[in-house]
């Protein structure tokens, strides 16, 4: 820190500076974050709440209140009649709640989860943190978890079952339905995690119920489901729901000296920023909003994966969700040659593959100019 202080005009300056080296969601080339531009009354909201503290719940009541609001919201959404939970800092905080009170809710000193090779790689950070065990299923020929291979791992020690409804590398859906048979007849906990998808699959009508994953099925315990993805509210708002508040005494820890007795999420202090964004664009947009989002964002998915195929290239598979994973010659190569003309796509080692995700801030005619510089790179073979 320098001895006298900065006029505005200084310190605005160097921030602006700042955010030049930012990428920008609405410059259309970012296509490998599950992120995405919040509305504009969203941030005006946000900047509303800047004071308001979640960790001291008697002392902003009324933010309080939007946050059951939005949970309340996420649990009909999600057929959680019973359902609880917080809006906490992301999917990762959101799955070390559930396994922490799946890990301590079971009676075993050695505690194993099993999760689909296809896991969010936060589940690798929470299981150093909780001392789980994880064990790996692996994924059958449409990328989806193995159920009979997920039975088979079952021990004594299995304290969770995770499954993903919408995979972070493929947009995948496990068969939640066949894990919740699963795990209701061991009376093992089934985690969903569903940051992605939590947000899309509600408004995508299906020919049949292959694809439930929520609360509607019996052995469904918790789920994660962010609104700072494709809830398009300002980051962080992640979300964590349980099937009832039963669970939430494996999470309470005391506060002494707050305005509550106890808290439960693993952040104290939260920001009420977000949650309130969050409860703006639930009540801005409604479900006909959300419906014709996600209606947009899958018409771009598919209008995506056909030229790519037509173009002939390997798409691993059929959309789910709005995430498209197609193979090259050399992915990589293409992916950092992407990059170098300002195309921000992912790279997955695991699939040797090049991930797009169509997110609401995507247009046709980004996806037009992502598409010409990928034929134009495959035309000169680098």
């Amino acid at each position: 820190m320098q001895d006298k202080p900065r006029t505005k005009a200084e310190v605005l300056a160097r921030l602006k500076t700042a955010l030049k080296n930012d990428e920008r969601y609405k410059n259309g080339k970012i296509f490998c974050s599950m992120c995405t531009s919040p509305p504009l009354f969203a941030k005006e909201v946000h900047k509303l709440f800047l004071e308001s503290n979640l960790g001291d719940k008697a002392l902003f009541s009324g933010s309080s209140q939007l946050e059951k609001e939005v949970v309340a919201t996420l649990a009909q959404l999600l057929h959680g009649k019973t359902a609880v939970g917080f809006l906490v800092s992301g999917g990762t905080e959101a799955n070390l709640l559930a396994m922490l009170a799946a890990r301590d809710q079971a009676s075993t000193q050695t505690p194993e989860v099993i999760l689909p090779e296809s896991a969010h790689f936060s589940f690798h950070k929470i299981c150093r943190l909780l001392k789980l065990k994880p064990v790996f299923a692996r994924l059958d020929s449409n990328f989806r978890v193995d159920t009979d291979h997920v039975e088979q791992l079952l021990t004594k020690n299995t304290v969770a079952i995770v499954g993903t409804a919408g995979s972070a590398e493929l947009g995948t859906v496990d068969p939640i339905d066949q894990l919740s048979v699963i795990a209701t007849k061991n009376d093992v906990h089934l985690h969903v995690d569903a940051a992605f998808g939590g947000l899309v699959l509600p408004f995508i009508e299906y020919a049949d119920n292959t694809l439930d994953f929520d609360f509607k099925l019996e052995g469904v315990r918790s789920i994660t489901v962010d609104p700072h993805k494709m809830g398009m509210s300002t980051i962080p708002a992640g979300g964590i729901l349980f099937r009832n508040n039963t669970y939430l005494k494996y999470l309470q820890t005391e506060t002494p000296y707050l305005t509550e007795q106890t808290q439960y999420t693993f952040v104290g202090t939260r920001s009420a920023a977000s949650v309130a964004a969050t409860w703006a664009i639930f009540h801005l947009l409604g479900r006909e909003g959300f419906k014709k989002t996600v209606k947009k964002c899958m018409q771009l998915t598919m209008f995506l994966a056909s030229k790519l195929e037509k173009a002939g290239f390997e798409v691993l598979l059929r959309p789910t969700l709005n995430i498209v994973a197609f193979r090259y010659a050399n992915s990589k190569m293409l992916a950092d040659n992407l990059r170098r003309r300002g195309w921000f796509v992912s790279y997955v080692p695991r699939l040797d593959c090049i991930r797009v995700v169509i997110m609401p801030h995507s247009k046709r005619r980004h996806v037009v100019g992502l598409l010409r510089c990928i034929n134009e790179l495959q035309r000169q073979n680098v």
